[in-house]
């Protein structure tokens, strides 16, 4: 297993790895379909992606984004379901992590839904720790962390 940045003929896996969790566990709300398929406009504008890839394969991925003031938030972490357990999701997690420390983040944060219950894992393991919430962009948001850096 690899992690590479974004390129474009991985777009698509962004994409379906992304689509499959939230079809499985909730609703693609307008949002996501913005964020999916405007992914390289976002990292015009200082967005990163990165994707862990087997034979060629993406098999996870995970973007993260600026929202000014230091402030960093991770958004689409995906594996593939047949992956997970490998380290994937965690390796994708890092780099992004890395890539906001890297462009002077002082906080980076997440959004997400307690119903995911090995994304809460990864994220505890990592250091996150649960804060007020804050940012409610999407529906399916029942809990947001963060850490500081």
């Amino acid at each position: 297993m690899k992690i590479v940045s974004y390129q474009h003929q991985y777009k698509q896996s962004f994409i379906d790895l992304n689509l499959a969790w939230l079809n499985k566990y909730f609703v693609v709300e307008p949002q996501d379909t913005e964020m999916l398929e405007g992914v390289e406009d976002l990292i015009k504008n200082g967005a990163e992606v990165y994707f862990a890839v087997e034979d060629n394969t993406a098999i996870a991925t995970c973007m993260i984004l600026p929202r000014g003031n230091g402030v960093w938030e991770i958004c689409k972490l995906a594996t593939d379901e047949r992956y997970q357990g490998k380290g994937a999701g965690k390796a994708v997690l890092q780099a992004c992590m890395n890539y906001a420390k890297n462009k002077g983040a002082q906080k980076i944060m997440i959004v997400s839904n307690r119903v995911l219950g090995a994304a809460m894992h990864l994220y505890a393991k990592m250091g996150f720790v649960e804060v007020p919430i804050d940012n409610m962009e999407y529906d399916r948001v029942n809990i947001q962390l963060e850490l500081k850096v």
